[in-house]
């Protein structure tokens, strides 16, 4: 792992894997990652909300949009693993100017008044010859008016006050996330890494290059100041410029308008020590010219500066290492300036991050310990991707196979058969009515609890025996997870009763108080051209209306294989423990026993028996009782044995042609749960 994103690696999936495919042996081309992209996203969202206390959204660059408000932090769509931890440290740094920038200081008619108010323009003027001119008839030749230009005053102040204060407004910002944040500094360590520490600044501090009396040098060495090799002999003033920075007191500057304030300080100094120009220059220009605050500003025109002496002698810099040179200021401006440039996310690509957003889409790693190859190698396990939301963003994206509106005629049918669920549903809603009951009972002449004011008359005979009780009876809160197997043998009949009994479970839990139903299916998907286990958590009655299931159940298909185990480790967290008053309940509808293979695991056989025994072992120790069905009917058979010995006594082997009466027998529990 390289020093460039070893921050991130203890969490971050970088690209290390083969691509080969598993039966052909040939390459496979990676394509585009979008859930890489997603988690990319959500990590980095989360560093900057974490570091900034603020909901900053994070956005990948869209040559749509325009974020310029400093609300938004906005990074490439194309990261590489080497940029990883620059990327963060950049976001977190844009983060912490949303969070302490003040932005509207910056506008042009503020930052004008500023100019104007604070600086000598005067002298600017006689310096630079910043005057009106007309045109004189006699002199054949345009003239001063005496007039200040206050537009060319503003325009040749304004372009290297603002780089100057970049630099310092980051000096302070910087200084926050230090003392804030420190377990975040080896990000912006590696983000200054990439854009200011290299071998030709270095060089180039230590040697003659950039020591003219010119804007290019100062602007140069100042904002290589905290450079180790920084030389305060190189230019005249370095050392007022220093002093007037006082990082060690960085903390003073509590503003942008204080940081401002020490900016305008250091242009001053520069400026005083900058010569003035032997020939008019063309202070005007155009805008490209004003690019970096340097053309049409160079003092040195006209005539060669003088180089400050250090009494030592220095390397030159060799014409290859001049152009490096170049390149790496261009690279600091960037960065000092904000104009990193970023790829763009197409529109059709951002649909598709924003709808895996929406869902909640991410990869669990799961499997640990499982045979790796045929030799039985045990690995470090695989992905398992875990869909925390079911929208219809989601379904129009077509990302997921399990998840897919492409084929009318099977929506058609899947939602024949949710809309006979519901039906089934609502009778057997209306018999589970009790659960809203409250029963009280009340019991008098105790002699402990609350006067009974029928009694009082009692006491002054000597009778003791004059309080009262009220018992209250009621359902316990219950939570049953409904998880079904969406593997391709349960398509058919088997799938579309199994959907009518879910869906009538559900519907009939949301008649009813303290009944909370959640479900989800197993299936496997196609993640950055690679098998993966996944499982979707389709439903939530606790967040999830039921017209959820009435618009969305009949996009939900059947495409995969049977990563049981797997599914099951990558929702514990998901699934609420039996305890504090609640009773709590995974239920599993299965045909199957457990398959899934891919480049990191091979799951099947004992080794994948043992493992989702575990996996069911660890729900029953947090107090759920867990239900398990086999769903039988078609011409697919299963070892009985192994089935129970995955999921204990209470697994029960039913036909498709049962699963009404299953529907009904789980809500008669459920009445008494």
């Amino acid at each position: 792992m390289s020093k460039n994103y070893s921050n991130s690696s203890f969490w971050y999936d970088f690209d290390e894997d083969d691509n080969v495919d598993i039966l052909t042996g040939a390459e496979i081309k990676p394509g585009k990652d979008y859930h890489k992209m997603a988690a990319t996203l959500r990590a980095i969202s989360n560093f900057v909300r974490i570091v900034t206390g603020e909901n900053i959204p994070v956005k990948y660059n869209n040559k749509d949009e325009s974020f310029t408000d400093g609300k938004t932090v906005v990074i490439s769509s194309n990261i590489k693993d080497k940029d990883f931890d620059p990327t963060v440290g950049l976001a977190l740094h844009e983060g912490s100017h949303c969070l302490l920038t003040d932005f509207s200081l910056l506008k042009e008619s503020n930052f004008q008044d500023y100019i104007l108010n604070n600086f000598g323009i005067g002298m600017i003027a006689d310096k630079y010859d910043l005057y009106e001119q007309e045109w004189s008839d006699s002199k054949d030749a345009y003239i001063s008016t005496g007039i200040i230009n206050t537009r060319l005053v503003y325009n040749h102040i304004g372009q290297t006050l603002r780089q100057i204060l970049n630099y310092v407004e980051d000096r302070r910002i910087d200084n926050y996330i230090y003392k804030n944040a420190p377990g975040y500094q080896g990000y912006y360590e590696a983000l200054y890494d990439k854009y200011f520490h290299s071998n030709i600044i270095d060089k180039a501090l230590q040697s003659d290059e950039k020591t003219s009396l010119d804007l290019d040098s100062y602007m140069f060495r100042l904002i290589n100041l905290t450079n180790s090799n920084r030389n305060f002999n190189a230019l005249p003033g370095l050392i007022d410029i220093w002093n007037a920075l006082d990082l060690k007191d960085v903390d003073r500057l509590k503003t942008t308008s204080d940081a401002l304030d020490v900016a305008a300080n250091i242009f001053n100094i520069i400026e005083s020590n900058l010569p003035k120009p032997t020939a008019k220059d063309d202070v005007e220009g155009d805008d490209d010219s004003q690019e970096d605050g340097n053309e049409g500003n160079n003092a040195n025109s006209g005539e060669e500066a003088t180089t400050p002496q250090s009494g030592t002698d220095k390397t030159e810099l060799s014409d290859s290492q001049k152009r490096s040179l170049d390149k790496a200021i261009e690279k600091q401006k960037e960065l000092l300036n904000g104009n990193i440039k970023k790829s763009n996310v197409s529109k059709k690509d951002n649909t598709l991050i924003q709808a895996l957003q929406e869902s909640g889409s991410e990869t669990k790693t799961v499997g640990k310990g499982q045979p790796l190859n045929w030799h039985g190698t045990a690995g470090e396990g695989t992905n398992c991707l875990v869909v925390r939301s079911l929208t219809k963003s989601l379904v129009d994206s077509d990302l997921y196979d399990t998840i897919s509106n492409g084929r009318p005629w099977r929506n058609e049918e899947a939602q024949n058969a949710v809309n006979d669920g519901l039906r089934l549903g609502t009778q057997l809603g209306r018999k589970l009515q009790i659960r809203n009951d409250e029963r009280s009972l009340k019991y008098t002449r105790l002699n402990k609890g609350k006067i009974d004011k029928r009694m009082v008359s009692s006491l002054g005979y000597g009778y003791q025996s004059v309080f009262s009780q009220v018992f209250e009876e009621r359902f316990k809160p219950a939570v049953v997870h409904i998880s079904v197997d969406a593997s391709g043998s349960m398509s058919g009949d088997k799938w579309r009763k199994s959907q009518i009994a879910t869906v009538a479970i559900a519907k009939a839990a949301s008649m009813v108080q303290n009944l909370d139903i959640i479900i989800s299916y197993r299936s496997t998907e196609y993640i950055g051209n690679k098998n993966t286990p996944a499982i979707f958590l389709a439903y939530d009655s606790r967040k999830d209306k039921i017209n959820k299931i009435t618009n969305l159940f009949q996009y939900i298909q059947c495409p995969g294989t049977t990563p049981e185990g797997l599914c099951f480790e990558a929702i514990q967290d998901e699934i609420v423990d039996g305890s504090n008053g609640v009773d709590s309940y995974f239920i599993n509808f299965s045909d199957g026993e457990p398959y899934f293979e891919n480049n990191n695991i091979q799951y099947y056989g004992e080794s994948a028996y043992n493992h989702t025994r575990k996996q069911v072992e660890n729900m029953r120790s947090r107090g759920i009782k867990v239900l398990s069905y086999f769903i039988g009917g078609g011409n697919y058979r299963v070892d009985k044995n192994n089935f129970t010995m995955m999921y204990g006594k209470d697994a029960s082997f039913i036909d498709t042609n049962q699963l009404a009466s299953l529907a009904k027998s789980l809500n008669k529990m459920f009445a008494t749960i």
